[in-house]
């Protein structure tokens, strides 16, 4: 989550959110957010959590808010206790918890932070507007994309 705010016309001065470490990681998963498949997140549990239920957050895609999602639940729980419900609402790859667990793992590891024990901040939100309409039309393509290069990985890895 992102400290940062961004006037979004029609819902005035909200919060910005990026899911993902890449302008194309973002537009990939707000398209799944458009899409109305990802619709949780979680982050390090060892960060401020800046979210409570009830607040609006423009979800960013690079430089540009592409839609609005509303915080319905939050709250802590260890990275070993996330399950194939909460992998599901996620929504990325092909929604396993195979899949959450072998991309966050290797998330984390990468910021030298990974521990099975590491405490995640969670996050489930709905979408409540669409702001950017060529990403919407481009959302089936993200989800077919991001479904095949999952079955991909989890081949490739066993």
């Amino acid at each position: 989550m992102a400290e940062d705010q961004i006037e979004v016309p029609g819902w005035g001065l909200l919060p910005c959110c990026r899911f993902g470490s890449t302008v194309e990681i973002e537009e990939r998963l707000a398209a799944l957010v458009i899409a109305g498949r990802k619709r949780a997140t979680v982050w390090d549990g060892r960060e401020e959590n800046p979210t409570v239920p009830g607040m609006r957050w423009a979800v960013m895609a690079g430089a540009r808010p592409v839609a609005v999602i509303e915080t319905l639940a939050v709250g802590r729980r260890r990275f070993a206790e996330i399950d194939d419900a909460f992998a599901t609402l996620e929504g990325e790859g092909d929604g396993s918890l195979r899949f959450w667990r072998r991309t966050h793992q290797d998330y984390f590891e990468k910021s030298g932070d990974f521990d099975p024990d590491m405490w995640l901040w969670w996050e489930e939100f709905r979408l409540v507007a669409v702001i950017d309409g060529d990403l919407a039309a481009a959302a089936p393509d993200h989800v077919a994309a991001e479904e095949a290069e999952a079955r991909q990985m989890l081949t490739a890895r066993g």
